[in-house]
């Protein structure tokens, strides 16, 4: 009888533990990292992308390299980052991220290496003036005309914070914003993954939209960082900035504007794979832009 009672307390005991991690792992689950990030890239409908002008890759490598597009393609390097490029930020609570990839990475990355402007461009100039409302959502052909027809400031001249989107630029910033335009921008063939490569090689970054979902968020704690496929709840619209590649990985690298805490110190990689499927792929919109 003896045993039989400290047997019944044993199992008593371990129940009571058992329950008690149980709670401790639906209280950490709660805290999913999807809670954490904001998004904020509303997606064109399918028939308005395709009505967008379409990069020229053969008028670009001319132009660019002097060379046609298979000499170009012919010698592209394994592996091939943009140099100058901003450091990682942080978009914080503001759906800002279209303003972030066209304004903050690729035009400040483009003003570099086209112009030798070093100062990093604003993306409060470009969010606050293209958010769709409550501060969480933007087109990326939005941003990119707005900087196109516009300019964009520099950080300095309009600083970023996510504490509000309605301070609208004043005559200065906007005479500043004035001198450091898109020439113009156009949409990249996903599926062709050789012309990507090629104008990442030539420092053309290219922004692109993509829906988030669980498998996007778990780059934050798969230690590769590399996104190759879909899975899990869809959260939204995301717009991101590719700005290299590495045949090694057979993956795209990526600026992401959730600080460096994330992903692989703020980038993460896609596959090429995933990169270029057509259907269920990571791509929804890529666009590349230039400058003069």
């Amino acid at each position: 009888m003896k045993n039989f009672k400290f047997v019944m307390l044993a199992f008593g005991m371990l129940a009571i533990t058992s329950c008690e991690k149980r709670d401790e792992e639906l209280s950490n689950a709660s805290s999913e990292p999807q809670k954490r990030y904001a998004l904020g890239a509303r997606l064109v409908d399918q028939a308005t992308y395709n009505n967008y002008a379409k990069v020229d890759i053969s008028e670009l490598t001319l132009k660019l390299k002097g060379k046609s597009e298979s000499e170009v393609a012919k010698a592209l390097p394994s592996s091939y980052v943009i140099p100058n490029t901003p450091a990682i930020g942080d978009q914080g609570g503001e759906g800002s991220c279209v303003a972030w990839a066209t304004a903050y990475a690729a035009t400040s990355a483009l003003e570099y290496n086209f112009k030798g402007v070093t100062a990093k461009r604003s993306p409060e100039y470009v969010f606050n003036q293209i958010q769709l409302g409550n501060c969480q959502g933007a087109y990326v052909s939005a941003g990119l005309n707005l900087i196109k027809n516009q300019g964009v400031s520099s950080w300095s001249e309009m600083p970023y914070t996510d504490g509000g989107c309605s301070t609208q630029p004043n005559a200065s910033q906007k005479n500043a914003a004035s001198t450091h335009k898109l020439t113009s921008w156009a949409t990249v063939n996903k599926t062709n993954i050789s012309n990507v490569k090629t104008l990442l090689s030539m420092n053309l970054p290219i922004v692109i939209a993509v829906t988030v979902d669980d498998s996007f968020y778990d780059l934050d704690s798969s230690g590769s960082a590399i996104w190759t496929s879909h899975y899990g709840q869809n959260y939204g619209g995301h717009a991101i900035t590719v700005i290299g590649y590495d045949d090694a990985k057979q993956a795209f690298k990526v600026q992401n504007s959730w600080g460096n805490g994330w992903g692989d110190n703020g980038y993460f990689w896609i596959k090429y794979s995933f990169f270029s499927q057509s259907s269920n792929g990571a791509i929804n919109e890529s666009y590349v832009a230039y400058v003069q």
